[in-house]
């Protein structure tokens, strides 16, 4: 059955409406039960409402307010690799300048999201056990929704979680971890403690181990185990685990990076899981970045990520469109706005094996591949020599071959360089000067009906 047709089943009996994730909701919109979808007390029974189900999950990945626009936008915009020119100032801006405050609505929606495709792959994962059809793939079915879950969890733990010196550090503060679904008004939707980061990092990996036992190699709009490795490796590294990213990494499947397209298309040659979008499923990317008629110019790229190219910058056309100024050339779709999403790229795999290396004293194979990619972009081999020089290299590398797909935040807070990068010597009340702003706040109104039991980031 094809993707599409997929797409189309999990809008009418994909899952019950999520309850109690958003705190904020109130019981009487809780209660209503979308007509479109099925009771929870009819559960899933055949192979087809299972499929119909994970596709619910992708459909979480892909809503506007996540990986349609607002999640990879917002961490690059907060990170200036994006500024915000159009309209949205109370939102958007307010993430540009990293003045973002509890009750900010885009942040918001942006945690509602991800709980809610949370629950979905919950709800998946409980009802698939149940589905007994030989000819169910249920572990291939459970192996994608756990890492739809797993990189959700990554994201929250990125954004809200850890410490202002980065990732797993002691004490590392956590998210509420929600691993059964939500069905129904009751002890289920009663706020929820913040669980450790060691807590969240635990089942992350769970998640992504199972992936990765059961799923196959392979690249695509659906996950794959190369995708569960590749993200394991991400995960590692971003915790600091070097030994562990750089294994993970090495396992993922090489694809070949020897021809840089200036050009880009919709799937690029080290793509290695995007999401699907189309004319009747779009997402927001290009209409954000390009103006009228077709767009609202919402984004521009950043000055100060146009002068960190180097001259004969391939990538620099791209991240800064020759064609039409203040865009891009990775989201161009303004009409059927159906450009993909890349969520994994080998070019990150590559760049998470030369910073492994080189954090675990192996330089040569860190330059290696630190010289890959700055090949394929048309620069010379790097001229660093040594550990740290490498690692501030790659550093650089990621920022420019991964710009505005969502990473340049979190490399900032892994290396604890917010700071360094991004605030003033000269002035103190400068927002990234202030490092408890290295955490998202939580949102106002899940911390207003807790009732004392969700606690925020200190600061806010």
């Amino acid at each position: 059955m094809q993707l599409t047709f997929l797409r189309q089943l999990a809008t009418r009996s994909a899952l019950l409406l999520s309850l109690g994730l958003g705190l904020g909701a109130c019981d009487k919109a809780l209660n209503v039960e979308p007509q479109n979808n099925i009771s929870s007390d009819k559960g899933y029974s055949t192979k087809e409402d299972a499929a119909a189900g994970l596709l619910g999950c992708y459909d979480g990945l892909q809503n506007t307010n996540y990986y349609g626009v607002s999640f990879p936008s917002d961490v690059d915009m907060v990170s200036n690799n994006i500024i915000e020119v159009g309209t949205f100032n109370t939102t958007y801006g307010l993430v540009a300048q990293n003045q973002i405050s509890a009750d900010n609505i885009e942040i918001a929606n942006l945690w509602s999201i991800m709980y809610d495709t949370i629950n979905r792959c919950n709800y998946l994962l409980e009802e698939s056990d149940k589905i007994t059809d030989p000819a169910f793939p249920k572990l291939t079915t459970q192996g994608e929704a756990r890492v739809i879950r797993a990189i959700t969890y990554m994201n929250l733990l990125a954004l809200w979680g850890g410490t202002t010196q980065g990732y797993g550090y002691t004490g590392g503060l956590g998210v509420p971890l929600r691993l059964t679904p939500t069905l129904a008004i009751g002890d289920q939707t009663a706020p929820q403690t913040r669980a450790t980061e060691d807590a969240v990092a635990t089942a992350i990996r769970a998640d992504l181990d199972f992936a990765i036992a059961n799923l196959s190699a392979g690249t695509g709009t659906r996950v794959t185990k190369s995708a569960a490795q590749a993200l394991r490796a991400r995960f590692e590294l971003r915790m600091r685990n070097y030994p562990d990213a750089l294994s993970f990494a090495k396992a993922v499947p090489a694809i070949s990076l020897a021809t840089f397209a200036l050009a880009t298309t919709t799937t690029p040659a080290d793509a290695i899981w995007q999401l699907y979008f189309s004319a009747t499923d779009q997402n927001s990317f290009a209409f954000y970045w390009f103006p009228t008629p077709s767009g609202r110019n919402e984004f521009d790229p950043s000055p100060g990520l146009v002068a960190a190219h180097t001259t004969g910058d391939l990538r620099l056309p791209v991240n800064n469109s020759t064609v039409t100024a203040g865009t891009t050339l990775k989201y161009t779709r303004t009409t059927s706005r159906d450009d993909y999403f890349n969520v994994v790229r080998y070019a990150e795999v590559v760049l998470t094996i030369a910073e492994a290396a080189a954090q675990t004293g192996d330089l040569t194979t860190a330059a290696t591949n630190l010289n890959i990619i700055r090949k394929r972009a048309g620069l010379a081999n790097t001229t660093a020599t040594t550990a740290a020089g490498l690692i501030t290299d790659i550093l650089l590398q990621r920022r420019l071959e991964l710009a505005y797909e969502g990473h340049y935040w979190f490399d900032l807070r892994r290396t604890n360089t917010v700071q360094s990068a991004l605030g003033s010597t000269t002035a103190t009340a400068n927002s990234y000067n202030q490092t408890f702003r290295n955490l998202f706040p939580l949102p106002l109104r899940d911390i207003n009906l807790s009732n004392g039991v969700l606690v925020q980031n200190t600061g806010y």
